[in-house]
């Protein structure tokens, strides 16, 4: 398994590398990245329920065989996805892990802030008051038993109310992910006024298996590729040559950062960072796209063949996000999925909203698709793709998700532990000092606000993401990421 990183310790000095050369080097950077690979067992401080790798696939699924140096073959189950027009009853033919809801809404029924009700990843209401003080119903659901029965009804409430910064103004389109935990159907019921109603009833669990070929990329080689980019391939040819990507900084001798203004890009002064070295064994789990199983078709427009067209923009802030979906997740890469498949096809995003997503286990998932030879969300001159995850402020905003509802639960250890690694990597590329705060400005629109340069999505809107107790964490985390960057 180690001669995989042999051709890149032979490429560490020639110019010009791509992305994947990066990576590459990262890898070796590590004494080679074959530690990474997918078909490893994780280590008992990595391991999650869902397996060492098969990213949700049955049991002994899992394809052995290396496709090409550098990659392996992969077996993941294939989403499956039933649509239901109007209110219901639903029935499926398949077990249920997540219900996607969309409507519109009609004056009165008023989008909630996610500070009340459970639900999932996505935007929905919950109910609202009149002039009166009387309590209105709200959007909600039941769920069918595999017993034939229905549970009670629960609201159809906002978990992480992402948007994409050119949605209509003034639009009422309601669209809420609600994990079913296998039921067999559901009814939903809508308040008066509400319109085009659609929901789709998703499995990422038990579909016919698709071979994907997945790159081996530690995450080392990951996040030493996130902070490497920018510096690597804007610097001089000299001072690429000294660059090391496991140093999780910008060195001194990089350009200073562009910021975006509304009129164009400005160089703005920044003050020097030190490089920070990782160990040499970071004992982290990481999926790229394919290994966590993204049906890249997803990404295409039925209609003309091609997805939402990627732009891309200098870094400016991370915001930290929770998904709403179950904790003690037992399969997160098949959670992972339902929340592309939402995201892509249900909100019509054309791809996650997110940058990274981090699981309970610590496991890091590589997000939206950022190009064909891509460092996870970036492109390579280090300018961030833009997501849907801030509404109005998506351009230059890496969006970073931690999956679960962290509301009452603080973040595991081996969660927080990979988000301060994360941070360091995005902080450093971008000159962005954890402890401070960011006049962010949207280069496309002018949209201004300020805050922090490590912000929580509620710093951006009315909503309780990324979670009451994530959001307390934060100061520790910014705290911890400050402290490794000295």
């Amino acid at each position: 398994m180690s001669h995989a990183a042999d051709p890149f310790r032979r490429r560490r000095r020639e110019p010009g590398l791509s992305r994947r050369g990066i990576l590459g080097l990262a890898g070796a950077g590590l004494g080679g990245g074959a530690e990474a690979l997918l078909a490893a067992a994780p280590s008992s401080a990595s391991a999650g329920p869902a397996g060492p790798a098969d990213a949700g696939a049955r049991p002994g699924a899992e394809a052995r065989a290396l496709s090409a140096p550098g990659t392996r073959v992969v077996l993941v189950p294939r989403t499956l996805a039933a649509v239901t027009r109007g209110a219901g009853p639903a029935t499926s033919d398949f077990d249920i892990g997540y219900v996607a809801v969309r409507w519109t809404r009609d004056g009165n029924d008023r989008a909630a802030d996610g500070r009340a009700g459970s639900g999932g990843a996505g935007t929905g209401t919950a109910g609202t008051a009149d002039a009166g003080g009387a309590v209105s119903r709200g959007a909600e659901i039941r769920l069918r038993q595999p017993g034939g029965g229905f549970d009670a009804w629960r609201p159809l409430a906002v978990g992480c109310p992402a948007e994409r910064d050119d949605s209509p103004a003034g639009g009422r389109s309601a669209a809420v992910l609600v994990a079913a935990h296998r039921a067999t159907g559901y009814e939903l019921w809508l308040p008066p006024g509400a319109t085009s109603v659609t929901s789709t009833a998703l499995n990422t669990t038990s579909g016919p298996l698709q071979r994907l070929t997945a790159p081996i990329v530690s995450a080392y080689a990951a996040l030493s590729a996130i902070s490497a980019s920018r510096a690597a391939l804007s610097a001089p040819s000299a001072s690429r040559a000294a660059w090391s990507p496991g140093l999780f900084a910008a060195p001194r001798s990089s350009p200073p950062p562009r910021v975006a203004t509304a009129s164009g890009v400005s160089a703005v002064p920044a003050a020097p960072v030190a490089p920070v070295r990782l160990p040499a064994t970071l004992d982290l789990r990481y999926l790229p796209r394919a290994a966590w199983g993204a049906d890249e078709s997803l990404r295409l427009s039925p209609s003309s063949g091609s997805g939402w067209k990627p732009t891309y923009h200098p870094g400016q802030v991370v915001t930290v996000h929770h998904t709403v979906t179950p904790n003690d997740d037992p399969n997160p890469a098949a959670t992972v999925r339902a929340i592309y498949h939402f995201h892509t096809v249900e909100r019509g995003w054309s791809d996650i909203g997110y940058h990274l997503l981090i699981d309970e286990a610590g496991t890091l998932y590589e997000g939206r698709w950022s190009g064909t030879d891509s460092v996870p969300g970036h492109r390579e001159d280090g300018y961030v793709v833009t997501g849907a995850h801030v509404a109005d402020f998506n351009a230059g905003n890496v969006g970073v998700a931690l999956l679960g509802d962290l509301r009452t639960r603080i973040p595991t250890a081996a969660a927080r532990r990979t988000l301060v690694l994360v941070l360091l990597a995005l902080t450093g590329a971008h000159h962005l000092d954890p402890l401070g705060t960011v006049h962010y400005v949207n280069p496309v629109s002018g949209r201004r606000r300020t805050v922090p340069a490590v912000s929580g999505h509620r710093d951006w809107m009315a909503t309780e993401c990324p979670g009451g107790t994530a959001y307390t964490a934060l100061a520790g985390v910014r705290t911890d990421v400050a402290r490794q960057l000295m």
